[in-house]
């Protein structure tokens, strides 16, 4: 008897200590521990009509950088990138309005509102006619908002997703319009290029009606003094590097927290350094932001896992660098790279959730994605 306890003892022991320092595949400083098994466990999950809806851009990510990363980076998880374990993947073309190869603001306005414009448009039609982005149209639905990015807040992709401009140019345009419009969670980078862009009024309302956080290592300071979340969160993260970070995954599991509420809530998160780093043919860099991505992508699972009434949408504005399939025995990383610019080369989309096979094995535009998230959010 006395060994049978012994033994029992033990076992609870071991269960303990390899618990110890992980919380729901979360670890004690601040990095995701998962498993294939535990992946692909989440990815066939049994999944509600979603209330919660999170859309992933990889801003310049091609097919071939995913490719490449899984190849190449030292980085990714033990089993490989989360996102290829993921079933209901297809792929999307990018066109905009104007031109074959479209800018990220025409494509990031295509993205939102369903409706394609021309390039440098941001939440405008051709015709120059406000077009509802998604975080208005989750605004009149009673969902809370986020807008996150690991660039400027008032690049391209984060604001064709909540204003509306002539030009993605207007960067103090579109940034006043940003705070006007008062997200419930905000994240970008560079507090002072913000603080010095804002306007008298705009300025009051950032400091009086919002939490704000000068560096990821404040979120949780700033926050408790508004338990409740009441106002809306302005945070100021990590630029993207081509270094692999967690932090836009760990920005995105604060945001996740936060928004959370009985309504349920629309994020989209950017990771911008495959299209910074496309246009500089850098690979490495590619390659740290493919898994800062992917990284960001299993944080979204995690999330998933204790709320199957969520939606995870990861795609990519548009293609940069033309980057070529990798075969393996590459000698330099930089040769994949055809040019430094934008393509219009089909990028991957992938989901996970109730609805989410519409794209299995599927080509579809961009602006079908938006037309998909259109009617989640809607609840249809």
């Amino acid at each position: 008897m006395k060994k049978i306890l012994a033994i029992i003892l033990v076992v609870v022991l071991l269960i303990s200590l390899s618990a110890c320092g992980e919380k729901n595949g979360w670890t004690d400083d601040g990095k995701i521990n998962l498993t294939e098994s535990s992946v692909l466990e989440i990815i066939n999950g049994e999944f509600k009509t979603p209330k919660n809806i999170i859309f992933i851009i990889g801003d310049g990510m091609g097919v071939n950088d995913i490719e490449t990363t899984e190849i190449y980076s030292e980085e990714k998880f033990p089993f490989g990138l989360v996102i290829n374990q993921i079933k209901n993947q297809g792929l999307s073309t990018t066109a905009s309005a104007d031109s074959k190869i479209t800018d990220s603001a025409a494509s990031a306005t295509a993205l939102s509102t369903g409706v394609k414009t021309n390039n440098g448009f941001i939440g405008k039609d051709p015709q120059g006619n406000d077009l509802k982005t998604m975080a208005e149209l989750a605004r009149e639905c009673g969902k809370k908002v986020g807008i996150i990015t690991n660039e400027d807040i008032n690049g391209a992709t984060p604001s064709g997703f909540t204003v509306h401009s002539d030009s993605r140019d207007n960067r103090k345009e579109i940034i006043n319009k940003f705070i006007n419009f008062k997200p419930d969670v905000l994240m970008g980078v560079d507090y002072n290029s913000v603080f010095v862009a804002l306007n008298d009024e705009e300025r009051q309302m950032f400091e009086n009606d919002y939490v704000v956080a000068k560096k990821f290592e404040d979120f949780e300071t700033a926050a408790a003094t508004d338990p409740e979340a009441q106002k809306p969160f302005i945070g100021f993260i990590e630029k993207y590097s081509s270094v692999a970070s967690y932090n836009l995954a760990q920005s995105a599991k604060f945001a996740f927290d936060r928004l959370k509420n009985d309504n349920g809530f629309f994020v989209m998160i950017e990771s911008a350094g495959t299209d910074k780093f496309g246009h500089n043919k850098d690979m490495n860099g590619k390659i740290a932001s493919v898994v800062t991505l992917d990284r960001t992508v299993a944080a979204a699972l995690l999330f998933m896992k204790e709320n199957p009434d969520t939606l995870l949408v990861v795609t990519s504005d548009h293609e940069t660098g033309g980057v070529r399939k990798p075969t393996g025995n590459e000698k330099y990383l930089s040769d994949l790279f055809t040019t430094g610019s934008h393509t219009a080369t089909k990028v991957k989309v992938f989901a996970v959730g109730k609805g989410s096979e519409y794209f299995n094995g599927e080509t579809v535009d961009n602006t079908d994605i938006a037309k998909f998230l259109i009617d989640a959010i809607k609840g249809n």
